[in-house]
């Protein structure tokens, strides 16, 4: 059984230590997926996502936004209704360049950039 202290914490002390984890949680989460690229470990980028995802959703919560919005703009629609484009995630193995997502992206003009664009970042960051 937990004993009960009568403390009383100010909501703003509680909104600012919400933000500041956010933001704590967002920078690690960042941290966690570069470093899980790099070692093309695909289980620890996934629960680097996942937190980033929730670091995010906190802030959008924090900006007073509701549940459903901040998970709206967290995971968005399949397709974006305007121009018909599929949103979606992008996973780069920096070591050899190799990029998954980009496949299913139809304008091949597109594709091909996007190709180029990742390949340079993996030169960049030490890659083949």
């Amino acid at each position: 059984m937990t004993k009960e202290t009568n403390k009383t914490v100010a909501a703003e002390t509680i909104v600012e230590n919400l933000k500041e984890f956010a933001v704590e949680l967002n920078k690690a989460a960042k941290a966690g997926e570069i470093a899980s690229l790099i070692e093309g470990d695909k289980d620890s980028f996934l629960l680097a996502k996942i937190s980033h995802d929730i670091s995010n959703g906190l802030a959008y919560i924090l900006q007073g936004k509701s549940a459903d919005v901040a998970l709206e703009q967290i995971f968005g629609d399949e397709e974006d209704e305007e121009d018909g484009t599929t949103l979606g995630s992008i996973a780069v193995n920096i070591k050899t360049g190799d990029a998954k997502g980009i496949e299913n992206i139809k304008d091949p003009k597109i594709r091909k950039q996007l190709a180029e664009a990742v390949q340079k970042l993996a030169d960049k960051l030490g890659g083949k």
